[in-house]
């Protein structure tokens, strides 16, 4: 095996997507020059992938969905993982400086420190940052004397050394420093980066095993920190161990699926092709048995929601356009195109839509609620003033009120019987008296009794479907599967 101790390995030099990467300017641009610029790379290696890592149906815009967002480059390389490469890594140490952890950490150990060491750790920081290596080197040496809890001096100046200077021995020391400093501070994921970093020179020298070990420490030290087990893969790959390989691959898959188009493309990894494709058909197959799952269940949503909302229409409530799931049951059919090209990356975009569509419905769900909510205490106002009518029916003697009128009536039933001049007129005059005695005072009470419980049961069952609604609502809110 070829060693690199005076030189840069082919694995530490820039590749040719990241070319405009390099120190020399703000964080800020950084930042959007490696978001740019990876982008860019993903596109290129997804059109030459194989079939089961990408479909050539992924469109540019897609592949902007699937790429690192500003949050993940601010996060350096915990963040970026499968875009991170060792030639880029000076900046990326350079945005690495600029988050706020590190700052506040910074702030602590320099809290007693005099205004000149303050002022000597800041331009320290700026000539690094501006690509003035020579200066940064210097102030670096002056600090590292200075303040030895500050192991992020002793961090640039190995990145200095190895990238910049090509002093492996020195840049080796440097990094021995940071492990043992942020060991001490407990300071887990820069103890675990300079782990990498020691690891990188040991690969240098053909040392794989030790790389493998100090790899593997870091995995320990920081357990999800993505990078460092693809790195512990490829040493694996390397000592021809594919036992450990393809489960660690298929964890960085996991967090990060571009890390199929950089295994597919690592020479390392040449050694366990068959191994590898295999483990692209799981990871495929796996993707697309979760998304299958997760379409089921919102459809199981919309169609709750659907019959929701035709039930509420149909009792006679408006419902706004903006709770229908027309377009949600399109979007559902765009996921099921996108399974049916049976790729990884199409499984990912496919949870990716699928998860928008969730969190759209859940929205929509909520809102419903609300209006079922609304809709239940309309129910229960409206069976209240019914229960109040019929306890005043019920409280009225409906019987006494019949005789009081019958006996009041013959004030006008008698008059007008013997006004007739017939035998009969006075019998008929009180059957008349009698009949509207039973309508008034009998008949009708007991029809408006009936017709005030058969609304009232209406009420009552509507009232039970809107509460047997809200529950099922509340059911699907508790069990939503963030994606």
């Amino acid at each position: 095996m070829k060693t690199y101790i005076n030189e840069l390995a082919p694995w530490e030099k820039k590749k040719e997507h990241y070319r405009n990467i390099q120190l020399g300017k703000e964080v800020k641009i950084q930042k959007g020059d490696i978001k740019s610029q990876a982008t860019e790379m993903i596109t290129s290696q997804i059109a030459s992938t194989n079939a089961i890592i990408a479909s050539k149906n992924i469109t540019t815009d897609t592949i902007n969905n699937l790429t690192y967002d500003m949050e993940s480059i601010e996060n350096g390389i915990y963040g970026i993982k499968a875009a991170f490469e060792w030639g880029i890594s000076d900046v990326v140490w350079q945005i690495e400086q600029d988050s706020e952890k590190l700052k506040e950490f910074l702030e602590f150990v320099y809290a007693t420190s005099d205004k000149v060491i303050k002022n000597l750790r800041r331009d320290a920081e700026e000539d690094y940052g501006s690509g003035k290596i020579d200066l940064a080197l210097h102030s670096l040496q002056e600090l590292s004397t200075e303040n030895q809890y500050d192991f992020s001096v002793h961090m640039s100046m190995g990145i200095i050394y190895l990238f910049h200077k090509i002093d492996k021995e020195k840049a080796l020391s440097c990094f021995d420093k940071v492990i043992h400093h942020a060991g001490k501070l407990s300071a887990a994921y820069y103890t675990s980066y300079a782990l990498l970093y020691k690891a990188l020179i040991k690969r240098d020298y053909g040392l794989i095993k030790e790389a493998e070990s100090l790899t593997n420490q870091a995995i320990k030290t920081l357990p999800n920190f993505t990078e460092a087990v693809y790195q512990n893969a490829q040493y694996n790959a390397l000592l021809n161990k594919p036992d450990k390989v393809i489960p660690l691959l298929k964890k960085a898959i996991n967090s990060d699926i571009i890390y199929c188009l950089k295994i597919n493309n690592e020479k390392d990894f040449d050694g366990m092709r068959s191994q590898i494709n295999k483990l692209f058909e799981e990871v495929r197959d796996e993707k697309n048995k979760k998304v299958e799952h997760k379409q089921t269940e919102l459809e199981e949503k919309a169609s709750l929601l659907d019959s929701t909302i035709t039930y509420i229409m149909e009792i006679g409530y408006d419902i706004p356009e903006a709770f229908h799931v027309k377009s949600l049951k399109e979007k559902n059919t765009e996921v099921a195109n996108t399974i049916a090209n049976n790729s990884i990356f199409d499984a990912s975009i496919a949870d990716l839509i699928l998860s928008l569509l969730n969190k759209r419905l859940q929205h929509n769900e909520a809102k419903l609620k609300d209006k079922c909510q609304e809709i239940k205490e309309d129910l229960e106002n409206e069976i209240h003033e019914m229960n109040s009518k019929l306890s005043e029916i019920k409280k009225r003697g409906h019987f006494l009120y019949f005789f009081l009128y019958l006996l009041a009536g013959q004030i006008v039933a008698i008059p007008i019987g013997l006004s007739m001049e017939t035998f009969t007129g006075i019998y008929i005059a009180e059957a008349l008296l009698l009949a509207l005695c039973l309508y008034w005072n009998i008949i009708l009470p007991r029809s408006r009794w009936e017709r005030i419980c058969a609304l009232l049961k209406d009420k009552e069952d509507k009232l039970d479907q809107i509460v047997k609604r809200i529950g099922s609502i509340d059911q699907y809110l508790d069990d939503f599967l963030p994606i």
